[in-house]
């Protein structure tokens, strides 16, 4: 869709502001997370890092590719890149469920439309836990107003900024 390559253009060259966390979003994101599995990335350089936050999940997992299939192993080192070139645990220990997804993008709608990289990776894996809470982390710079969504998309429950939390009606 020539629109949403327009947009990816013109958000790449937004640079991505990774500042402190407001303590009302590290709070609510604690409090939503705790106890639960939580499955988040290994940032890229242009993604905001929000590992060191999270803290009072019961499981901490993230994603890996394993015989070129996406899949959700615990979150620990030692790291490698696979053939994504995405960093990955060396030691995959597969799990099945997952409560919550922190997922990364190139920009967000404020109705929780997700812009990615355009390989549509992320929306075959959440298409897999359509029970579980997806929540879009970004900076204020990358949400916009509108995102067009096609069939396979799948939206965000939330938004998570440096200074808000925004919860989203679907």
């Amino acid at each position: 869709m020539l629109e949403k390559i327009e947009l990816r253009k013109k958000l790449k060259n937004i640079s991505l502001v990774n500042d402190e966390y407001s303590h009302l979003v590290i709070d609510k994101l604690q409090n939503i997370i705790k106890d639960k599995i939580v499955c988040t990335y290994l940032p890229l350089e242009n993604e905001i890092n929000i590992n060191m936050h999270l803290k009072g999940q019961s499981v901490l997992s993230t994603t890996c590719l394993q015989d070129e299939e996406i899949k959700i192993c615990i979150y620990e080192e030692p790291f490698e890149k696979n053939s994504f070139n995405v960093f990955q645990p060396v030691n995959l220990k597969i799990i099945n469920n997952v409560d919550i997804f922190l997922v990364p993008g190139v920009g967000f709608d404020k109705k929780g439309t997700r812009l990615g990289k355009g390989r549509g990776i992320y929306d075959q894996l959440l298409s897999n836990y359509l029970d579980s809470i997806f929540i879009g982390v970004t900076d204020n710079n990358h949400i916009l107003d509108y995102i067009p969504l096609e069939n396979h998309d799948i939206q965000m429950h939330s938004l998570l900024t440096h200074d808000e939390f925004i919860d989203i009606n679907l």
